[in-house]
């Protein structure tokens, strides 16, 4: 027999996913050409993978490397959406093959022989055997023709009789997938393999199966339901648990329990699984044995084992295992979709279309530094709207204030938000001068009294809104209260340091950090002074500041303080280095700019009292779902925490360009807006996100409440292997060992199944014990 591979002009299709290193991605399987998969064998990385999998000792490691694997579906040529499933089966695409696996070594070389013989011999078997390769285990895959008439497993079972070797029942499964190994791995190619029958043959193979009460592709048809049937109506259970296929769930809770049973041991693991299962079934045996497969188990028994253990009284408590394999599964559905936490944490691109102001104030910069400009004129636009809020979503009020942090390396252009900003806040800078020139001139009176004479009072309208970084504090609340008594104005600082806000708020980096927060949440702020000559002021804080520095100082200053709320008060924006042209070149910013940019100062200026925009409210909204349901995708809960501040952000943004844009809603408003989210998300998760999700990992072991009890680690049934584990870790004195479970059996806490070979734990512990 030619060992050689063989690929002709003949047109064959294979029903394959293609996909390397992807574990999590086994639900798909398309339909593509035999090329394709020729390729796919001679990839270089597939050959690296089957050789780490050969040389893997362990079996658990073997299996976590397998799963890397591609693989292809002997019994289909297509699924229904491209998903392998037995819901999903096209009965038409039946590709009359099956393929029987040898999975026991001491039979792979005699197996492989007789198989070439008997392919060459008279007699039913003559011409049908297709395809041999050595598995990834370097077992044998035989691919074979069905002879007419015969279903999958009797194909199976006939012709693992004449080549002498165990049958599995495993193989039969309709849906089956196969993995696929190197061209190195293939032993032989027949010329039909993959290949679509004629039509005569396909219609005398049809009419054999439906001569037999089946259907077209040889599964059981029942066709007259008994009385029985009759009476009781199928329930339609759900294909899919919050989203996620109960295949996957199924296939993560077996990889979690260590694999799929041997024989002898099925009946107990099928067991395990229904209890498993129940969480996720609400209690129903009837859907669980709908989900669970039989693993070669005879149906009878499976059943017997799925209503036994419904019938038996367990914790509401998901068990470790389950959690696990639902977060796995979550993770397959996510990668199918393109969400995976990997994909998140992509930058987000700015939309195409901007809504006027932003588009203003980006057009004469390149567009690498398009998203740190439309982060940080936003505080800018904020100090013209001192005094004026927005109705949130859960119809509380808040103003606009904003800190924008600008978190860039050295020497990258972290100046080019400053020339937007000053263009911005130029009618204001004009409006400060002539403050300034009125305070000096008392200053000066006052300066020029003698210690015994009366010093001329503070004028009361004396307001700067632009204030220096280097301000003491009593300036700083001096400022304020001028602000205030103007109009419930807000000030103005843009900081080439974050540190310069030690001196404003007092010296220490705690100040800092309590000053952020009050100033975000628009808490009134002051000091309280005896001296006849201290400033003594509170005023309600409108402090709009906008900040430049490098990654590392900005850990340096905000890591410490990541769980007290002060970091996600931060708009934060970056500038990434491979973004940026070599040399880059910005526009004027001339008279033109500035008169467009005076429509919308003066729509923020005359802007008064509460804003509400219904869209605005929706839009946050549609925010908070968006973080939790990316939340849930990432697994990471430190995403959900930082995202309700991001929130209110990206409203304060929405009601500022609402004013700017007339009072109008609009979709680029809308856009801009979700990106301004998911961008200020992804630069706090790039530079904060490990931090905080330790920091809640700490936290939550913290606060657990002391020694668990060992029987609770426990899942609901377990082995003795399983409390040997817990036994070894939580006892390490070995003259102790060995107690506690006959202490549990004999207060009536566990019982033991002898012919599942599991420790169940039994009503009475859970009337005692359980939440």
């Amino acid at each position: 027999m030619n060992t050689e591979i063989i690929k002709t002009s003949m047109i064959r299709k294979i029903c394959m996913n293609a996909t390397l290193n992807a574990p999590k991605c086994k639900g798909t399987a398309t339909e593509q050409q035999m090329e394709a998969y020729f390729k796919l064998t001679e990839s270089e990385e597939l050959a690296k993978l089957i050789a780490a999998i050969r040389f893997e000792n362990g079996h658990n490691e073997r299996r976590k490397l397998k799963q890397n694997l591609p693989y292809r579906c002997p019994h289909y040529f297509r699924f229904k959406d491209d998903r392998r499933a037995q819901a999903n089966i096209i009965p038409e695409a039946f590709t009359w093959q099956t393929c029987v696996d040898i999975d026991d070594e001491t039979q792979v070389a005699a197996a492989l022989e007789r198989a070439r013989v008997i392919d060459e011999e008279e007699g039913q078997w003559k011409h049908h055997l297709l395809h041999a390769e050595y598995s990834a285990s370097s077992k044998l895959h035989l691919d074979i023709r069905i002879p007419m008439g015969m279903t999958i497993r009797e194909a199976q079972q006939a012709y693992c009789k004449v080549l002498g070797i165990d049958f599995d029942e495993d193989c039969c499964t309709p849906e089956r997938m196969i993995y696929i190994t190197d061209a190195a791995s293939q032993i032989y190619t027949a010329d039909d393999w993959c290949a679509e029958l004629p039509a005569e043959e396909v219609e005398a193979r049809r009419k054999a199966y439906l001569d037999r009460g089946l259907t077209i592709d040889g599964r059981e048809l029942k066709n007259q339901p008994t009385s029985n049937e009759l009476k009781i109506q199928p329930v339609d259970y759900p294909d899919d648990y919050m989203g996620i296929p109960y295949e996957y769930i199924v296939e993560e809770l077996v990889a979690q329990m260590g694999g799929e049973p041997a024989h002898g041991s099925r009946n107990g693991f099928i067991f395990t699984m229904a209890c498993h299962l129940r969480h996720v079934c609400n209690d129903d045996a009837g859907w669980i044995k709908q989900v669970l497969p039989n693993f070669g188990e005879d149906q009878q028994r499976v059943d017997q084992s799925i209503e036994s253990a419904c019938r038996r009284q367990q914790s509401k408590t998901v068990p470790p295992k389950l959690q696990a394999a639902l977060q796995l599964a979550r993770t397959r559905v996510n990668i199918e979709k393109g969400v995976d936490p990997e994909s998140l944490m992509r930058q987000p691109m700015m939309p195409e279309r901007l809504p006027a102001p932003i588009r203003l104030c980006v057009s004469k910069a390149p567009k690498g530094y398009h998203p740190a400009i439309a982060t940080c004129v936003f505080p800018a636009f904020a100090t013209y709207t001192g005094g004026v809020k927005g109705e949130f979503w859960d119809n509380t009020t808040m103003e606009m204030t904003l800190i924008s942090g600008l978190v860039a390396p050295m020497s990258i252009g972290k100046s080019c938000i400053k020339e937007p900003i000053r263009h911005i806040l130029r009618p204001i800078a004009e409006r400060d001068k002539v403050a300034r020139a009125k305070e000096k001139d008392w200053s000066e009176a006052t300066n020029t009294k003698s210690a015994n004479s009366e010093k001329p009072e503070r004028p009361k309208d004396i307001c700067v809104q632009i204030v220096d970084a280097d301000m003491t504090n009593a300036a700083f609340c001096q400022r304020m209260e001028d602000a205030e008594r103007a109009g419930n104005k807000a000030l103005f600082t843009e900081m080439d340091e974050v540190e310069q806000m030690k001196k404003v708020s007092g010296g220490s980096t705690s100040e800092v950090t309590q000053i952020i927060r009050r100033d975000f949440d628009s808490d009134e702020y002051g000091q309280e002074r005896v001296g006849s000559q201290s400033v003594k002021s509170r005023s309600v804080m409108r402090w709009c500041v906008v900040f430049s520095t490098t990654p590392a100082t900005a850990v340096a200053t905000f890591g410490g303080n990541i769980d007290n709320g002060t970091f996600s008060r931060l708009n934060l924006c970056t500038i990434v280095r491979e973004d940026v042209e070599r040399r880059p070149k910005f526009g004027r910013y001339d008279e033109a700019f500035d008169k467009k940019l005076a429509v919308y100062q003066a729509r923020l200026e005359s802007a008064k009292g509460t804003i509400v925009c219904p869209q605005a409210k929706r839009l946050a909204e549609k925010l908070l779902d968006r973080a939790e349901e990316r939340a849930e995708m990432m697994g990471n809960e430190s995403y959900i925490h930082l995202s309700y501040r991001s929130v209110a952000i990206a409203f304060r943004k929405s009601i500022l360009l609402y004013i700017m844009c007339g009072m109008k809603w609009s979709k680029e408003i809308e856009d801009f807006i979700t990106w301004s989210f998911d961008y200020d998300m992804w630069c706090k998760m790039c530079l904060m996100g490990e931090a905080i999700k330790e920091k809640l990992e700490r936290d939550n072991r913290i606060m657990k409440p002391g020694v668990p009890c060992m029987l609770e680690q426990l899942n609901d049934t377990f082995t003795r292997d399983e409390y040997n584990v817990i036994e070894r870790a939580q006892c390490p004195n070995t003259t102790q060992r060995g107690n506690l479970l006959s202490k549990w059996k004999s207060r009536g806490w566990v019982e033991y199944n002898e012919e599942l070979k599991i420790y169940i734990k039994t009503p009475e512990y859970y009337q005692k014990h359980a939440a």
